[in-house]
């Protein structure tokens, strides 16, 4: 819509940039813009780009050698890339800016030949990485990772509660944990609607207040979290998981799982034969989810099990 994109990402100590704004992200948009030149024919710009002051040059000459390889992966991985190649109407390219960048005029793209990727880097490079400030010790990087430390606290949450979490030192965590457990019950007792089928299966995800106000559409539901809809069915099945990101998650874990053991790389339903399982067949079906619920989030955590129980079941099938 708006011919471009900002990422965010933090960094730790010793560090500007994160390599996932420094490489990874200009990786994908190497891969994608010579993936779509292939598909339409597109005479652009193909180079990788990376920044010179986190990228040596002889790491940015080995990345650009298997660029090729990685377009042939992508253009094979189940992503839509013709539906993305109906959309890129110039290369993307990435653009970086980190809190030392203050005072740069930030140039109008619209007349770029190219749509640009803002890299941010909100990590304020410091002295051995921590520096004392009036009232906090600011720490580089603490804000990464924010699963581990946040106790489930999302940021408009913090916003609607800021001055109430704040006003007690000694009562912070406690105040977090009730804020969460609040909010947690008020969405599950409100139904948004909101599941999607992954195509072309008849395979459903959604969070649970959805799922409990249209269980009658469905044969069979598998409830993923720690609250039971106490459905009087032969057709339902409560497997009790700590909450989790609302159907971004553990539902995601569930479904990848039958989409792989059960079904084929086209979504077909496989009756007398199990397709055989290897990373690339994992990775495939996730696509699929994903292209068809843009809510799924699951964790590293849920992929490594999904990983580690079929590539060990199929070794030992082996």
């Amino acid at each position: 819509q708006h011919h471009g994109c900002i990422l965010v990402d933090s960094t730790r100590k010793g560090k500007r940039i994160p390599d996932a704004l420094s490489k990874t992200i200009p990786i994908w948009c190497c891969t994608i813009n010579r993936a779509v030149q292939r598909i339409k024919g597109y005479h652009w710009d193909t180079d990788f780009h990376s920044l010179p002051s986190a990228v040596s040059r002889s790491e940015h000459a080995q990345i650009e050698a298997k660029m090729e390889s990685l377009v042939d992966k992508l253009m094979s991985s189940g992503i839509d890339v013709y539906a993305i190649a109906d959309q890129l109407k110039k290369p993307l390219r990435p653009i970086w800016f980190t809190p030392q960048s203050c005072g740069t005029i930030v140039p109008d793209f619209d007349d770029c030949s190219f749509w640009p990727v803002v890299c941010l880097s909100a990590s304020e490079a410091v002295e051995n990485g921590y520096q004392v400030r009036p009232g906090y010790l600011y720490v580089q990087g603490s804000g990464d990772d924010q699963e581990a430390w946040c106790l489930g606290l999302t940021p408009s949450l913090f916003w609607e509660n800021h001055q109430f979490i704040l006003e007690s030192k000694g009562e912070c965590e406690r105040r977090v944990r009730e804020i969460v457990k609040d909010s947690l019950e008020k969405m599950n007792s409100q139904p948004t609607g909101s599941f999607a089928f992954i195509k072309p299966t008849t395979i459903a995800i959604s969070d649970l207040a959805s799922a409990q106000s249209n269980w009658q559409q469905f044969d069979i539901i598998i409830n993923c979290s720690e609250k039971n809809l106490e459905l009087n069915s032969d057709t339902y099945l409560h497997l009790p998981i700590p909450e989790g990101k609302r159907g971004k998650d553990s539902s995601v874990g569930i479904a990848l799982s039958i989409l792989v053991n059960y079904f084929d790389l086209d979504g077909q339903l496989q009756k007398e034969t199990k397709p055989r399982v290897d990373k690339k067949v994992i990775q495939h079906q996730l696509v699929r989810i994903i292209s068809s619920w843009e809510k799924a989030s699951p964790s590293r955590t849920t992929l490594k099990k999904v990983n580690v129980y079929f590539m060990s079941h199929s070794n030992t099938t082996d």
